[in-house]
């Protein structure tokens, strides 16, 4: 057994416990392996089925636009919150943190009480039909709505830690406000909307309750489906292990 940096050995029960733990965090990755190997030639075909591939294709797609659409909104809201006077900073601060504390779904169900139909839109407008906010981007929006927060904290964090003394510089050398942005300060704090992003990514990934309510065919909704309809429960693995997949590739 390895020695720490001290040069003592870790206490046994540490070890014991380290293990129990990761093993439970791995026993599920191991049944999924061990059902798509139990399922053969059949799992394969399931694998490279072209249905499977659709859907590997339309979480992907949700996954940029959610991050992309994450980015486009938390980056300017934590740039006029730091970097500018706008007024009751704090408060818009705190306000924007607040989605954190509504569930995802919530979210959703309120998109659909509002733009869906019979919803509060249509009564208002008093017409009989509105476009269908269910669907991809239906699911983009509840999805951006829940999770921009996250880009936001980090990159305001990243912001207020940043020295001004690197911008002021830039400025003095005759660079524009725009040219100090793009060149100095975004480069700054790339790290932070990286790791913001890296976890809308990985919400938007393992998300089943807003796809379900905007009924958009995630990988996350295809699994529902396929364990709840059939009592071979393979494709379903397969589909989830096709997941960790796409989680595994986003981390890398």
């Amino acid at each position: 057994m390895s020695r720490g940096a001290g040069g003592r050995r870790p206490p046994l029960p540490l070890v014991l416990a380290a293990g129990i733990v990761v093993s439970l965090l791995l026993l599920p990755l191991a049944y999924l392996v061990i059902r798509v190997a139990s399922g053969g030639g059949r799992a394969l075909d399931l694998l490279w089925d072209t249905e499977t591939l659709r859907l590997v294709v339309r979480t992907v797609l949700l996954v940029v636009g959610v991050v992309a659409a994450t980015i486009f909104v938390a980056v300017p809201f934590a740039w006029l919150v730091v970097r500018t006077d706008l007024p009751g900073r704090r408060v818009w601060a705190t306000a924007a943190a607040l989605p954190l504390v509504i569930p995802s779904y919530v979210a959703a169900l309120c998109l659909l009480g509002f733009f869906g139909e019979k919803g509060l839109l249509q009564q208002a407008l008093g017409v009989e039909r509105l476009p269908d906010p269910t669907g991809y981007w239906g699911a983009l929006a509840a999805l951006t709505l829940s999770t921009y927060p996250y880009v936001f904290l980090l990159t305001q964090a990243a912001l207020r830690e940043l020295d001004p003394a690197q911008e002021e510089a830039a400025r003095s050398l005759g660079a524009s406000r725009a040219r100090v942005l793009f060149r100095v300060t975004l480069p700054s704090v790339r790290p932070a909307i990286s790791l913001g992003a890296l976890l809308v990514a990985l919400y938007t990934l393992s998300d089943f309750g807003v796809v379900s309510l905007m009924r958009y065919d995630a990988l996350t909704r295809a699994i529902y489906l396929q364990y709840r309809s059939l009592f071979d429960r393979t494709p379903a693995a397969v589909l989830a292990l096709v997941l960790v997949g796409l989680t595994a590739v986003a981390l890398t």
